[in-house]
């Protein structure tokens, strides 16, 4: 598992006023919570090292003025164009107690319904939520589609994942589908109307 580091500072004031202020000296207003403490502890973070945590799913080793906070990504918020981040929220864990976070899905092979009978893969969730201690936070999650027909889908509670892992997510939803050939659909449904 990857874990990233970054360097924060604390931040005594909150309010618009101080986040603008941050923000135009090249910091991020942020959060840290959980971990046990008893109130959530205001930091700011340097706006350019977002990009190293946006795609992130591992611990984030945060080195808040010296002191050493281990957490992962809960959040970030962005502008309302959606470009720009404006506010990060870190959960703090504890090591020894399971935390809910996500992982993304790295899917491999290519289905037999799309090499060989014309149907197109439409991948529905590239990552999932799953409970597990900190430390056994996988980076991702291989699943092998190779074995998909035109027509199957394939749903969370089919993923195979490591032991220590439980899926958060509902085992009902769709996860990847191959869909049948145009032609095919097109056909049945003419067959269908002919009826």
């Amino acid at each position: 598992m990857k874990t990233v580091s970054l360097k924060a500072t604390r931040r005594e004031k909150t309010g618009k006023g101080v986040a603008r202020k941050l923000r135009r000296e090249g910091l991020l207003p942020a959060v840290i919570y959980g971990g046990g403490r008893p109130e959530a502890t205001h930091i700011a973070i340097p706006a350019s090292e977002v990009r190293k945590i946006k795609h992130h799913h591992g611990l984030v080793k945060l080195d808040l003025d010296g002191e050493e906070r281990i957490c992962i990504l809960k959040d970030i918020q962005y502008n309302w164009l959606g470009d720009v981040p404006i506010h990060v929220d870190f959960q703090e864990v504890k090591f020894g107690e399971t935390i809910t976070t996500v992982v993304e899905l790295e899917f491999v092979g290519t289905p037999i319904g799309v090499s060989e009978e014309g149907g197109v893969l439409e991948i529905m969730k590239r990552e999932i939520e799953i409970e597990t201690l900190p430390r056994a936070i996988p980076e991702k999650i291989v699943v092998d589609i190779s074995n998909l027909h035109a027509g199957d889908a394939l749903h969370v509670g089919e993923i195979s994942v490591p032991e220590g892992i439980k899926i958060v997510d509902n085992p009902e939803e769709t996860v990847v589908v191959v869909a049948e050939p145009e032609e095919t659909t097109t056909e049945e449904s003419e067959e269908t109307g002919e009826e």
